[in-house]
């Protein structure tokens, strides 16, 4: 096993350009020792590493079974900008995975509805391509048999959707709702206008048979949690996914912390009964 304090070298295989602001990046581990140890679950990140620059923690958007191990960036920050200047062939320090992880044990036999805001939408993909890749969550003696399966994903633009491309193949094995806050008359756009809330009313679900996973901006997933709980979604099946001021992504510098918990080692992916008296309040 890896040691995850020490940063390992990765090169960037490709880069995928997704808006203006954000891209996917994929990286193949150099070292063939950590390629065989290395692991990671849907909902955890890497500390991606930039010699001289700095760290950011980076949700993983691959599922655990692609061939390379994603990230989709947004640039906001030193080392976020540093590396939408590389290009496929440089190499990239990496430590991780850290974290914890969508519960999909929870998902089993039940319906599953995937909430996301903006670049929320990255650490859901490792969810959405390890069901397709899975079979899509029909029942065989190695898969978790799921019921229905949504998707509602919503941005401020149609340019602002990330994997925008993709959602066309995620209608395989989901139901598919978008919307943007806004649509320019010039662009060619199909789906909803308005705010991700509305979706709602878009789908038709059992409350009490569904777990719902969030990740999107803060406000965001306190209203749509709020929405959910009224229709009579149980609190103890939302889980939500925070991304809040994580600088070690190993719990000791408690530069995260959130209340009596760490975003990073506790969370990213918290049960939203565990954290509702924390969720909204700007520093703790």
């Amino acid at each position: 096993m890896h040691d995850k304090s020490i940063p390992f070298e990765a090169t960037i295989r490709w880069i995928k350009k997704e808006t203006r602001d954000t891209a996917t990046y994929a990286l193949k581990i150099n070292s063939r020792e950590i390629q065989r140890t290395y692991t990671f679950k849907p909902g955890q990140f890497n500390m991606l590493y930039i010699p001289g620059i700095g760290e950011a923690p980076i949700s993983i958007s691959s599922a655990p079974t692609d061939h390379e191990i994603m990230h989709t960036i947004r640039i906001a920050g030193d080392v976020t900008t540093y590396i939408s200047r590389l290009n496929a062939g440089d190499v990239i320090g990496v430590r991780g995975p850290f974290g914890s992880s969508w519960p999909l044990e929870e998902i089993e036999d039940r319906d599953l509805m995937i909430i996301a805001g903006g670049v929320g939408i990255a650490p859901l993909r490792s969810v959405i391509r390890h069901i397709l890749m899975s079979g899509g969550g029909k029942k065989s003696p190695s898969r978790t048999p799921i019921g229905k399966k949504f998707i509602l994903y919503g941005a401020k633009t149609p340019k602002d959707m990330i994997f925008r491309d993709e959602f066309p193949r995620y209608m395989d094995a989901f139901q598919v709702f978008l919307t943007v806050d806004k649509a320019d008359p010039e662009e060619y756009w199909r789906g909803e206008v308005g705010l991700i809330t509305g979706l709602l009313n878009k789908v038709s679900f059992n409350p009490l048979n569904t777990v719902v996973f969030t990740c999107g901006p803060e406000v965001m997933m306190q209203s749509m949690t709020k929405d959910l709980i009224l229709r009579g979604v149980p609190g103890e099946k939302i889980f939500i996914s925070m991304e809040r001021n994580m600088n070690c992504g190993m719990g000791v510098c408690g530069h995260c912390m959130f209340g009596p918990k760490f975003v990073c080692k506790d969370g990213p992916v918290f049960r939203f009964t565990d954290i509702e008296g924390f969720l909204g309040v700007k520093e703790i």
